[in-house]
């Protein structure tokens, strides 16, 4: 009975989806840790992080996919680059944000995931959303406000507004990827880092990466991004937008409390009494679809 239960829980349904959306959200949450440790600019950090990606998903792409990639991609053609690019668009805007403004300020935008996801894939797509869902959204947001409160007085107006263009393109990509259940994930994630590094070339300062930035940009690039956006795209499988996005205040959580202990940035109390909040809700919303 409990190896069944198992089986039906690592292959399909809500579960998964879940699992994978939580997985992928912290393990994304050590990007503002090596983004931080690298200390160099965000152009730069976010073309190696594209250059170190495409090894890795290559791999992936041909053991999953092989001789159907050509197949694949005549299939899905347009929804499969505008993901990407948009992939691509989210992922740079996010490095820059975390190398401009506080990591707290960025993390606590990004945990804003569940509201334009869920609106967007209403209006979008005609997702339906549970109104205990709406009301985990809810208190996400006050959760959010809470934090944002006592961190976006840190300043760093620029990387603030990048971290909210980051997490629209998410949310837009999520919906997509709802919407798109069979276009391949892999695909994905290997073309965005194509895009990331035509949309970084020309501001990129090569000349600037050192051994600490090219073993940071290494970390990112080779395993922690292709396996944290592999988990969230493929997520959208098993579970709505809605719901997927719910899990980005887990990286707001712990990308907080890297930086704290790397980097001994005490938090604010607001950040602590918000993400109680956050994860409260989060708990409170994963707990019923309906």
């Amino acid at each position: 009975m409990r190896k069944n239960q198992l089986k039906q829980f690592t292959h399909s349904g809500r579960p998964f989806g879940l699992f994978l959306s939580a997985s992928g959200m912290f393990i994304v949450s050590t990007d503002s840790l090596f983004t931080r440790v690298a200390e160099i600019d965000g152009w730069t950090i976010a073309f190696f992080v594209g250059v170190f990606s495409v090894p890795s998903m290559s791999v992936i792409v041909w053991k999953t996919v092989g001789k159907n990639l050509v197949s694949e991609i005549n299939k899905y053609r347009w929804p499969l680059f505008i993901s990407s690019a948009l992939a691509a668009v989210g992922t740079t805007a996010f490095i820059q944000a975390v190398t401009r403004t506080a990591v707290a300020n960025v993390v606590t935008i990004v945990a804003g995931a569940p509201i334009f996801a869920g609106l967007i894939a209403k209006f979008a797509i005609g997702e339906k959303t549970s109104r205990r869902i709406w009301r985990a959204i809810s208190g996400t947001f006050f959760g959010i406000l809470i934090i944002v409160s006592g961190s976006l007085a840190t300043g760093g107006l620029d990387g603030d507004l990048m971290a909210l263009l980051a997490i629209l393109v998410f949310s837009t990509n999520l919906v997509i990827w709802r919407h798109f259940k069979e276009m391949s994930r892999t695909l994905v994630v290997l073309i965005a880092p194509m895009f990331i590094m035509l949309f970084t070339f020309i501001p990129a300062q090569f000349d600037t990466l050192d051994k600490r930035a090219l073993l940071c940009t290494l970390g990112m690039g080779l395993f922690v991004g292709p396996i944290a956006r592999l988990c969230m795209v493929s997520a959208t499988r098993h579970a709505s937008a809605a719901e997927v996005s719910m899990f980005t205040p887990v990286e707001t959580i712990f990308a907080s409390l890297w930086v704290w202990l790397w980097f001994d940035e005490v938090p604010e109390i607001t950040t602590f009494i918000g993400g109680l909040l956050v994860l409260s809700s989060v708990f409170y919303g994963i707990r019923s679809s309906k």
